[in-house]
């Protein structure tokens, strides 16, 4: 047991945490992992593992309690994970009989057991919209059948004041109309229904080439209207927006992939200058994007590009866009 012990509190690699409450020789240990890197923006996750083992008894609980209560989602999971030593892939090991989230207190009740000494359980936590550009704290404890108990308080973490939106739907022709304020996709009548055509940020469409030059996919703001001469656009639609497309920028969390830790951040939109943007961005392909910003000035965003398909001529974006004003 003592062997188990030690190498799971020594499996978990402390990152950024603040101070722990038990005694450095006790029976009862803890420590924590964060293990998202990115920002803490609304529509994600933070996740973090927390670790305890004890040489005296059995582990009976786990708590946590944020500053801030969370959305729907946060919690802990009510399985442990290993590495399969043979395969290399993360396993799920039930350890926890149940987890409750209420308010701003999680806790999970464990299984018990001869073998419960050691346990790593996962906690999610999602931002609110209350959370925005505040800070959140957890503190960590947990309890053994001895009575024994100890406790990790987190480091302060900044809740991003981004929005985000992930995995919008752009087909030429069709579901074209893009607005930032409303972080969502129209078609020409949606537009003109709603009388939406003063938050229409951009045009989305596919053309091999045109006037004789290479075009493909492609954003073009409404006063850019020689791009757009082919199609029958609804009425009122004459914004300028501003754009600045990137190749070399890209974002973990808008890109969905594991293992790639480069991120857009609150500062990365507040600071972006626009000095050599224009009001259309063509050529585009995926992993690419571009900044933008709207033209009355109170959104800048990214546009990541996720996929393309000329065949169906359409286009699978994602958003992340901070308020200035």
């Amino acid at each position: 047991m003592k062997k188990l012990w030690t190498l799971l509190l020594a499996g978990v690699v402390l990152q950024a945490c603040q101070k722990s409450d038990d005694e450095p020789s006790g029976p009862l240990r803890n420590d924590l992992l964060k293990k998202t890197t990115g920002p803490a923006v609304v529509g994600d996750r933070m996740e973090f593992a927390y670790a305890l083992g004890t040489l005296e008894g059995q582990l009976k609980e786990v708590r946590v309690e944020a500053t801030i209560a969370g959305g729907t989602g946060t919690g802990f999971s009510r399985y442990s994970w290993y590495t399969n030593r043979n395969t290399g892939v993360d396993q799920p090991v039930q350890t926890a009989s149940d987890t409750v989230t209420t308010g701003a207190v999680s806790t999970a009740t464990l299984l018990g057991g001869e073998n419960q000494s050691a346990v790593t359980l996962r906690y999610s936590y999602a931002p609110t919209e209350e959370a925005k550009g505040r800070e959140v704290r957890f503190r960590f404890s947990g309890t053994s059948s001895t009575g024994k108990e100890v406790r990790f308080e987190s480091p302060a973490y900044r809740i991003s004041r981004m929005d985000m939106k992930r995995t919008l739907q752009l087909t030429d022709g069709a579901r074209a109309y893009v607005s930032i304020a409303d972080m969502a996709v129209y078609t020409k009548e949606e537009v003109e229904r709603n009388n939406l055509a003063a938050k229409i940020d951009f045009v989305y469409l596919y053309r091999p080439t045109l006037s004789g030059f290479t075009f493909g996919h492609a954003w073009v703001a409404p006063s850019r209207s020689q791009y757009l001469s082919d199609i029958s656009l609804p009425a009122g639609l004459t914004t300028r927006t501003l754009m600045d497309k990137r190749v070399d920028v890209k974002d973990a969390q808008l890109r969905g992939t594991a293992g790639f830790d480069v991120y857009i951040d609150d500062v990365d939109l507040e600071r972006t200058t626009f000095t050599h943007a224009s009001d259309y961005a063509f050529g585009l392909t995926a992993d690419q994007g571009a900044f933008v910003k709207t033209a009355d000035g109170a959104y800048t965003a990214y546009v990541y590009v996720n996929a393309v398909n000329n065949t169906g001529k359409s286009m699978t974006v994602s958003i992340k866009r901070l308020q200035l004003n």
